[in-house]
């Protein structure tokens, strides 16, 4: 969690406008004029900054890609874009952090400009959070910010510990929707035949990369992986390479996964974590209801 003021070093200016006309949203602010404090984190293809700009109160997050662009890059930015104004289209901005601008700079990098959300990562929450009451209740809420999302139509597809933030009133937004699908359509630039994910956390669908198999039951496929996690200590299927990874996810049985870690949870919960690891989703679907019940 990044306290704004408290951790803020030298500012400098990250980007200049590749034309003034295209600064739309965030009160019209020019890019020249965005300041970087602390550094947030790093991804795959981009690193996130706390940033602030002379006519804004509040502090905001910058994205901005770590390459040049490509379609590929380019289409990551405008799908996480794109769902975030659907979101926000459809009354469900809560569910995610909102995203104002989506650019590309002068030096041809493609950027977002977000809202800024004070809150740790499920990645993070796992690691001291072990009494049952308070995992049953931000399981109660991962589950019904994944179920809210695929009511907008939107599968995420790169669910993970990393991409689940979560505030002191446990309260949960889900971040990164650069793999999402909108209505069934994948951005153009994820080709049929792509494994695009998280390989820890991928479905066998995904690693198979068959477009027309991805249904919300991949979701709930990585949201098993998590529980069989945070219930172990460890994810079901690690290879020596991605490779063998996404294999095992396709091929190996699933474990069962021993209750290591959480203190006075239900007797089911390792069975119902192993049920949603399914590579059947149909049968996925049918364990995450078990799951819903469980935690009422």
């Amino acid at each position: 969690m990044i306290d704004f003021g408290v951790h803020v070093g030298t500012p400098k200016v990250l980007f200049m406008a590749a034309d003034p006309r295209h600064c739309f949203s965030l009160n019209d602010i020019s890019p020249a004029q965005i300041q970087l404090h602390s550094h947030i984190a790093s991804g795959g293809i981009s690193d996130l900054w706390l940033a602030s700009h002379p006519s804004v109160e509040e502090p905001f997050v910058v994205k901005y890609s770590k390459t040049t662009n490509t379609p590929y890059i380019y289409g990551q930015f405008e799908r996480e874009y794109e769902c975030s104004e659907v979101l926000r289209a459809k009354g469900l901005d809560q569910l995610s952090t909102h995203i104002y601008t989506f650019n590309v700079d002068a030096e041809d990098h493609p950027y977002l400009l977000e809202e800024y959300y004070p809150s740790e990562s499920l990645e993070s929450y796992m690691k001291h959070c072990t009494a049952w009451p308070e995992v049953r209740q931000c399981l109660q809420a991962v589950v019904r910010c994944i179920a809210r999302i695929h009511t907008a139509d939107i599968i995420h597809r790169d669910i993970k510990p990393g991409n689940i933030l979560i505030n002191d009133s446990g309260e949960v937004r889900l971040i990164d929707f650069a793999l999402a699908s909108i209505n069934g359509q994948w951005h153009p630039s994820h080709k049929e035949g792509m494994a695009l994910g998280t390989p820890l956390y991928m479905s066998p669908e995904q690693a198979f990369g068959k477009h027309d198999d991805l249904t919300r039951a991949c979701d709930w496929y990585a949201l098993g992986v998590i529980l069989f996690e945070w219930l172990s200590g460890s994810v079901p299927f690690k290879g020596k390479t991605a490779t063998e990874t996404m294999q095992m996810h396709c091929f190996a049985d699933p474990p069962m996964p021993l209750n290591l870690n959480l203190q006075d949870a239900p007797n089911d919960l390792p069975d119902i974590a192993q049920a949603m690891l399914n590579k059947d989703p149909r049968a996925r679907l049918q364990a995450v209801r078990q799951l819903a019940s469980c935690l009422r």
